[in-house]
């Protein structure tokens, strides 16, 4: 490997600890935002490193074929110190802007679809509502005229219903009696 090629090396390696030390950032924000527990931030940590790992193991592939030496580590390290002491305070702000934006986009777009759902809805909304209303009426009406009615004619068809029913119930007895002895 040429000197050219290794510096070219050492400076994608440098780009990969800057980028590692945004994504940690990101990762810092979100675990803040969502409030993760013990076991979250666990989970969190090795989803974040493993996610990692494989991010830089596949930019050293693509930058000097996936070797290993002094000034991958040392890029890697010097990008993310780079990052944390000098980016991370501004990268953080600007996640959190970020987010917030997002958030309140969703929000306004939510707001406008209902809105949009409200006034395409309205013409019939307004004539559920007028012929709804009437019927609900009507229905109440006959519901308390019903009850009227069953109140008066409580006493007078009391003992024949009641008769009646006293009749079926001894039949639907009997019938079910052979029946089961049939079997």
């Amino acid at each position: 490997m040429t000197l050219a090629e290794q510096l070219n090396a050492f400076l994608l390696t440098l780009l990969t600890g800057l980028m590692s030390g945004f994504v940690y950032d990101l990762y810092r924000v979100l675990r803040e935002m969502l409030r993760l527990k013990k076991a979250g931030t666990f989970i969190g940590d090795l989803l974040f490193w493993l996610f990692l790992l494989v991010v830089v193991f596949g930019l050293l592939l693509v930058g000097n074929d996936g070797e290993v030496r002094f000034y991958v580590f040392l890029g890697l390290a010097l990008g993310a110190g780079i990052h944390l002491i000098f980016f991370s305070s501004a990268a953080r702000r600007f996640i959190y802007r970020s987010i917030y934006l997002f958030l309140r986009a969703i929000q306004i777009i939510t707001a406008g679809a209902v809105a949009f759902f409200r006034i395409l809805t309205f013409p019939f909304r307004v004539i559920f509502f007028l012929v709804a209303w009437p019927v609900a009426q009507g229905g109440r009406a006959l519901r308390l005229a019903g009850r009227g009615i069953g109140r008066a004619g409580k006493g007078v068809l009391a003992p024949p219903v009641h008769h009646f029913s006293r009749g079926l119930r001894a039949r639907w007895q009997r019938w079910s009696n052979s029946w089961r002895t049939r079997r």
